[in-house]
């Protein structure tokens, strides 16, 4: 038997992988919400870089930042929602959504990795620990209880 298959408690060990890394994509998600509340708050902070002032292309970097961030509430958040609801109820629709959200999560921080790696190495590399490893999991461990979820 997989490992990845052995219940712990309600849930196959894959699934409470899959829910954990969701948790840690949704303070993914809550860093870039507080992006946008306060943008020079979260550059002092350090989740964000760039401030719209300065010269044009640190202002060019920090819009198109603010935009992603705003994509970041419109399209990942709600699948992770969903995605969290739908495994937390063993239905396929968590199954199928939590894949997304953790597409995304391996998307990113790989983005990302082309995108700053030479100006902002320890910010990719937190995103590649914090995020894409975590979502890597999360697939591994979805995809080996994929039975789980189609009864």
């Amino acid at each position: 038997m997989n490992i990845l298959n052995k219940s712990i408690g309600h849930f196959p060990l894959g699934v409470w992988i899959a829910i954990v890394a969701l948790l840690a994509l949704f303070l993914g998600w809550g860093m870039q919400a507080y992006s946008l509340l306060d943008w020079d708050g979260a550059v002092d902070s350090g989740v964000q870089n760039e401030r719209f002032t300065g010269d044009a292309a640190e202002r060019a970097w920090a819009q198109e930042s603010w935009g992603v961030a705003v994509a970041d509430m419109l399209w990942p958040l709600p699948i992770g929602i969903v995605a969290l609801i739908g495994l937390l109820r063993k239905r396929i629709f968590g199954f199928a959504a939590g894949l997304m959200e953790f597409s995304i999560g391996v998307y990113f921080p790989l983005v990302f990795a082309f995108q700053r790696w030479t100006t902002n190495p320890e910010t990719v590399i937190v995103a590649i620990f914090l995020w894409m490893i975590p979502s890597l999991s999360g697939i591994i461990g979805l995809w080996a209880n994929r039975e789980y979820f189609e009864k």
